[in-house]
């Protein structure tokens, strides 16, 4: 069923494109990001920071850490304002598995063609 907004036109096409659902047409995002997202929550830091990151990606969380938090020097009275570095090499580690995830599609719809 269509809606009509305020200046008279057909919503049925913004509707099929909701961003809340990306099943139906954000095929380039891992369909697994979001279960991804939350083992990453879990796992352990030692473990997250010795085994499951590699060096570089270590180091690019370290860097954007650092960079955001004042070259990883923050004054006395800011300290309440660092952000975990743990949250850097999370986010490091979504866009590595959302990297790989879009080059298995690109490579599996190469193949099927």
């Amino acid at each position: 069923m269509s809606s009509i907004d305020a200046s008279g036109q057909d919503n049925e096409d913004k509707n099929k494109l909701c961003p809340s659902d990306r099943t139906t047409h954000d095929k380039s995002r891992s369909a697994y990001m979001d279960e991804f997202s939350e083992l990453l929550k879990k796992v352990p830091s030692g473990i997250l920071w010795n085994e499951l990151a590699t060096s570089q990606q270590r180091q690019l969380a370290t860097s954007l850490w650092e960079a955001t938090n004042y070259g990883g020097k923050p004054k006395p009275g800011q300290f309440k304002d660092v952000e975990p570095k743990r949250q850097y090499l999370e986010w490091v580690l979504r866009m590595e598995h959302d990297k790989q995830w879009r080059n298995s599609q690109k490579k599996r719809y190469t193949a099927d063609n």
